[in-house]
């Protein structure tokens, strides 16, 4: 009896510690659009081409001033990801939530975006499918 305790207690500590852990990690995902009142729209990871907005939640404050999204498109044919283009935006360095609006996807296909930093290094990256 007291080894099923034990085997429970420890199910239940890791359980508690892989969901904690999880949580204070960056994200960076996406949306129809953003409203300051009602937030995120639609939130999804497959859409129909056109403007979407590109949301971030760091686990710290951004630092920078200045960052970039840039979109990979998938190509199948060489079964890599290729650039596709990057926008360049403005931040506070106290931000730790973010949105990018009207970020247009106008090919249909499998996309990587990222975050990234004044030097063009990967701050947090999610995949999206237009279709």
């Amino acid at each position: 009896m007291k080894k099923i305790v034990i085997i429970i207690s420890g199910i239940l500590l890791f359980t508690i510690f892989t969901s904690l852990s999880a949580q204070s990690c960056d994200i960076l995902y996406f949306c129809e659009r953003y409203d300051t009142e009602l937030g995120e729209i639609n939130v999804g990871d497959r859409f129909y081409s056109g403007n979407l907005t590109v949301m971030v939640l760091l686990a710290a404050p951004i630092y920078y001033t200045k960052v970039y999204v840039q979109l990979d498109k998938y190509n199948p044919r060489n079964n890599t990801f290729e650039y596709h283009m990057d926008e360049e935006f403005t931040v506070e360095p106290d931000m730790d939530y973010m949105y990018f609006n009207d970020i247009y996807f106008e090919d249909k296909g499998f996309f990587r975006v990222f975050l990234l930093d004044p030097t063009k290094n990967t701050i947090v990256s999610a995949l999206i499918e237009i279709i």
